[in-house]
């Protein structure tokens, strides 16, 4: 799983475009990277507080974002495992 792209391009339903393009940031298809990444995106829409659509997008985003990085746990060796990682970095 090392090709985010590749990997989205797997899922079914397929995310829709333009959210496909906007979780487009390279690196890994691991949990660990996609939860890395929706901390960010989760940052971001904290920085602007308020009614405000970018904050918004990024919200959903990053909700996304640790969607697919459950999905990609339940990929591990040993999921339960991996879904309690992805369930602790929430925190």
């Amino acid at each position: 799983m090392s090709d985010l792209h590749a990997w989205m391009a797997g899922r079914r339903p397929a995310p829709p475009a333009d959210l496909a393009e906007a979780l487009a940031f390279g690196g890994e298809s691991s949990a660990d990277a996609l939860m890395v990444e929706a901390g960010s995106r989760l940052a971001a829409a904290r920085a602007r507080l308020g009614r405000v659509r970018e904050s918004a997008f990024r919200l959903l985003e990053a909700d996304a974002l640790i969607t697919y990085a459950c999905e990609a746990a339940l990929e591990r060796e040993d999921p339960e495992a991996a879904l309690r990682q992805v369930l602790s970095a929430t925190r």
